[in-house]
């Protein structure tokens, strides 16, 4: 049936760095797509493959955006590869798209249920 579709998160797995590549260049590469909570940097021993990381943003508009924006794009001396990486489980629902007339009560919703309607 083919590939299965690649799960959207608000976790980039951002692959192809340079190995010298610091936090601060990532940060400041990605921050303008939005808050970024962590930044894990992975560096396999020279000649077991090249580094990457894991961006976690505040949520999954921000990482997607960050995504679409940055995929090919040069950061540090390589042209990065962008992929979502795993989601962490969690009793949280993110809610993209809310406008700001919204309520603060109705954008808490993390103690409350929410019905999402779709037009068919």
């Amino acid at each position: 049936a083919g590939a299965a579709a690649e799960r959207a998160t608000r976790n980039l797995f951002i692959g192809n760095l340079d190995h010298n590549v610091s936090e601060v260049e990532l940060r400041r590469a990605f921050e303008k797509y939005g808050i970024i909570e962590e930044v894990v940097i992975k560096r396999p021993a020279r000649g077991q493959g090249g580094a990457y990381a894991f961006l976690k943003f505040q949520n999954l508009d921000m990482a997607h955006r960050a995504k679409v924006a940055m995929s090919g794009r040069v950061v540090g001396r390589n042209p990065i590869k962008i992929g979502y990486g795993k989601a962490n489980p969690t009793t949280r629902l993110w809610v993209g798209g809310l406008g700001p007339s919204t309520s603060l009560a109705a954008r808490n919703t993390s103690t409350k249920v929410v019905r999402v309607l779709v037009p068919n």
